[in-house]
């Protein structure tokens, strides 16, 4: 089980790195289009009309792929009353459940989404601001909630390989 937690912690690494890249670019790009629209405005009486629908976008893009990035650094929403009033032992294995029903929530988020994202790109509606397909509004949602989905399955897994590892070292 060891190796199939690495092979997936490594496949996901890799992914990180790219969402990281993209979620600062992003970042910036927002920052920057919405600060350059508000200037132009206000001072030259010039704007760029569809800003604040790419600066929308781009916030939708950035919740749910920095949700992702979350997950992965343990930095998504936690309880933590529970962990402070259970027994060690208990909060130990903690990760396992939580993962799980975190990759099946997600995971079925994400299937719906997938679902209504497909048809909303059948309808071939059209944003009228950037004149792109509002399903790229959309698209985050199932892309968000799959790699969510992996990443709490992978935690779920890392911790139920820790907690085999530690019970065989304990018994020995």
């Amino acid at each position: 089980m060891r190796t199939i937690v690495t092979g997936i912690e490594s496949v996901l690494a890799k992914l990180d790195i790219a969402i990281r890249a993209f979620v600062v670019f992003a970042l910036l790009s927002m920052t920057a289009l919405l600060f350059l629209n508000s200037v132009g405005r206000s001072a030259l009486n010039l704007s760029f009309v569809g800003g604040p629908a790419l600066g929308r976008l781009i916030v939708i893009w950035l919740t749910f792929l920095g949700s992702y990035l979350a997950v992965r650094m343990g930095t998504h929403i936690t309880v933590d009353v529970v962990r402070q009033t259970l027994p060690h032992r208990i909060v130990s294995v903690l990760p396992i459940p939580v993962g799980i029903a975190g990759a099946v929530t997600t995971g079925w988020v994400a299937w719906l989404g997938a679902r209504f994202t497909l048809t909303r790109f059948a309808s071939g509606q059209i944003d009228p601001m950037l004149e792109i397909p509002s399903a790229w509004f959309y698209l985050p949602v199932p892309l968000g909630c799959a790699l969510m989905s992996v990443a709490f399955l992978q935690v779920a897994l890392k911790a139920c390989a820790d907690s085999r590892r530690s019970a065989g070292s304990s018994v020995g």
